[in-house]
């Protein structure tokens, strides 16, 4: 397009809107609180979190804050005119190693993405969605006008008030840096990051931004891609829930393990595949919390809790900074991109891990003083071995024996629908995931890769479980005294020990959870926290609550102090909250279930086969229809959900990944057999939809 067919495609229209974009400024710095969280009162956390009991302190708790969902769909119309024409404007000078025309082709699939998660959760579980759409500067104006895209079916009067059941956010609204801590980033270099990064053309850009986006009704998120599809009813308990966090499905897969990079020969090989993002988002979480490998995210609806993606953002500033300087995925003449997803689905994990371990560290065993002597360290040794290895310098740590993690009683009592998809296939509640996963052969794990820890209980009721006393658990790991607790003769502070155990040596810091999580009985993480009566260093305590409970929000973990003092936030430990409590509350916030869901990732590229599969996919969702809600018993060995992981439940997400090949008719053949699929599949129109 010339300069003057560039201006009449910017008027506004149906489809455009024109707008002037807001003066920028950084992402704030303020943690974010939990709304859900907020809720439990301290004797409620101290009965769920500590022992994993849901009693009479949590009997009334409203969880409504919890028990909800915003979508949030990243959107292209790549066949705008105004689009291509800004995609070819911005294009880099040097070639890259791809044609992207093929990621920016319209098929109207969000309109149908939207629909299908509306028909799955209903009103009432997703009462908000919102469109992430891209917007364009008018050559002929200062640099504030912009002209955004607005889908073809959209009522964009309702989207745009930010009140109503759809938002519609163009990046120029929310695209922004954020600081490093002790940094000021004024107006003109806010500007200068914006221009430098607007229009993108990218979707991990995108992703690095979602934790910027207003107007939400709930913290939590599920985010999907417009070609994201979901094929039956759902709870909210299937992406989320408030007693065990954010579902966060996995692949354990050897194939699909990602080894950290900070560069990575995919960025040559590969630039606009997942593989240097995901890399780089590995390598960015080891240099906080050790080096160690990372399992992939799957591709289908993802949860993210947004108070906990902007912390990773607060953690990462300049990872999630320079992320959206990549206009496209395959430039490789600026920084290297993350995998914001990825990055905050592990970045929650670790948080767990490392408020475990501070929590028995720092807070139980370091306490005021903050040095462990080498009594305390014994003492510390004969906690792990049961009070029968003064004299190992080894201790063999077997699989703990655990309860289930899917409790129906408490889902009953506190009012919350089971999930009706996804099988959890590992809780938080029972210590650091990828221990496990570790210490199993990749050929020995079950489908969604966990153990099940269940083996050895007795009892019928959650009340009544017990460990079998014959039961032989299988060694899980090992703890070296001299690697772990170092030279036994000498003393340190908590802080050098805390970071030893957690970060220079993490398979210290894996096998000792492991060895916590056993000690405290078949529920519950009371061998971790500090007495009822411990106290903070008094500089610690503020007079009112103005920050949630957090460690320090630091990208290198060498360079951190995790002394209590230093630690601790401030405002984040009132008067009248106890150092136990505080350590629960912090352990609570990451709180988080790996689960697993079955899903199709099918390529779109020829009509024949695309046809033959549409029928397949139709066939199966009639079948799955037709059997009646299974039973979440354990002794119904029917049940797909209690064989451990090794069958396959309901088709559940269909992800239909452009990559067309055919051409002419049988292009057109390709749009006739998708349209017809989608109203076949979800024909109920939404609110906010124009009449046709």
């Amino acid at each position: 397009l010339d300069e003057t067919q560039l201006q009449v495609q910017v008027q506004e229209d149906e489809t455009h809107h024109s707008f002037q974009s807001i003066d920028p400024c950084p992402t704030s710095r303020e943690v974010l609180s939990i709304k859900a969280y907020e809720a439990m009162s301290d004797e409620c956390v101290e009965e769920w979190v500590a022992h994993h009991q849901w009693s009479s302190a949590c009997t009334g708790t409203n969880l409504s804050e919890g028990l909800k969902v915003d979508g949030v769909w990243a959107w292209v119309n790549g066949t705008d005119p105004l689009q291509i024409a800004a995609r070819e404007q911005y294009k880099p000078g040097t070639a890259m190693k791809m044609d992207a025309a093929h990621r920016y082709v319209e098929h109207n699939e969000l309109l149908y993405s939207m629909r299908s998660a509306l028909t799955s959760l209903g009103n009432e579980n997703m009462q908000r969605m919102h469109i992430l759409a891209s917007a364009y500067r008018h050559s002929n104006a200062s640099g504030k006008m912009m002209t955004g895209q607005v889908p073809t079916w959209l009522e964009k009067a309702k989207a745009l008030t930010g009140e109503s059941a759809v938002v519609l956010h163009h990046d120029a609204d929310y695209f922004k840096p954020i600081e490093s801590p002790g940094t000021n980033l004024s107006s003109e270099k806010t500007q200068e990051w914006r221009e430098a990064v607007l229009p993108t053309f990218n979707s991990l850009a995108v992703e690095a931004q979602i934790q910027n986006i207003d107007h939400v009704s709930s913290d939590q998120l599920v985010y999907f891609n417009d070609d994201f599809f979901t094929l039956r009813k759902l709870a909210v308990s299937d992406f989320t829930t408030p007693l065990y966090g954010p579902v966060i499905k996995t692949l354990t897969r050897f194939t699909s393990m990602y080894l950290p990079a900070k560069k990575t020969i995919w960025r040559t090989f590969n630039p606009a595949g997942e593989e240097p993002g995901i890399k780089r988002a590995a390598w960015v979480l080891g240099m906080r919390f050790s080096m160690r490998p990372y399992y992939y995210i799957t591709h289908h609806p993802r949860t993210l809790w947004l108070p906990l993606l902007r912390e990773a953002a607060q953690t990462f500033p300049e990872a999630f900074t320079n992320t959206p300087l990549s206009r496209f995925r395959a430039q490789d003449d600026v920084p290297a991109s993350i995998q914001a997803v990825f990055l905050g689905s592990w970045y929650v994990v670790e948080r767990h891990r490392e408020a475990l371990l501070w929590s028995w560290v720092v807070a139980k065993w370091g306490g005021t003083s903050g040095e462990l002597s080498t009594m305390t360290k014994d003492d510390m040794w004969e906690e792990l071995a049961g009070g029968t290895a003064s004299s190992k310098s080894l201790l063999h740590i077997s699989v703990p024996v655990r309860a289930p993690i899917l409790d129906t009683e408490v889902f009953k009592k506190a009012n919350i629908s089971l999930p009706t998809s996804t099988e959890y296939s590992f809780s938080s509640k029972d210590g650091y995931a990828l221990s496990y996963v570790d210490s199993m052969w990749p050929w020995n794990r079950p489908r969604h890769g966990y153990p099940d820890l269940t083996s050895g209980l007795m009892g019928n009721t959650s009340s009544q479980l017990t460990q079998d006393p014959n039961f032989v658990a299988a060694n899980a790991c090992v703890i070296n005294r001299l690697t772990c607790f170092g030279v036994s003769q000498e003393n340190e502070t908590a802080n050098d020990f805390f970071k030893r155990i957690a970060f220079e040596n993490p398979r210290c810091g894996d096998c000792i959870v492991t060895a916590l999580i056993g000690a405290s009985g078949v529920s519950g993480i009371d061998k971790f926290l500090p007495d009822h009566l411990a106290g903070a260093d008094s500089a610690s305590y503020s007079d009112t609550l103005t920050s949630p409970p957090h460690l320090p929000l630091t990208s290198n973990w060498t360079t951190t102090d995790f002394s209590m003092p230093d630690a601790i936030p401030k405002g984040s430990l009132p008067a009248n909250m106890t150092l136990r409590t505080w350590c629960i509350r912090l352990i609570q916030r990451y709180s988080y279930v790996l689960g697993s869901v079955e899903s199709d990732l099918y390529k779109v590229e020829r009509a024949g086969d695309l046809e033959v599969k549409m029928s397949e996919i139709e066939l199966k969702v009639q079948e799955d229809g037709q059997v009646d809600e299974v039973s979440f018993t354990k002794s119904e060995n029917k049940d797909w959900r209690s064989r451990l992981g090794w069958a396959r439940g309901p088709l559940t997400f269909l992800c239909l990944n452009d990559d067309i090949k055919d051409t002419g008719k049988l292009r057109n053949r390709i749009d006739e057999l998708l349209v017809s699929f989608f109203e076949k599949m979800w024909p109920d129109r939404m609110n906010f939809e124009k009449e046709d």
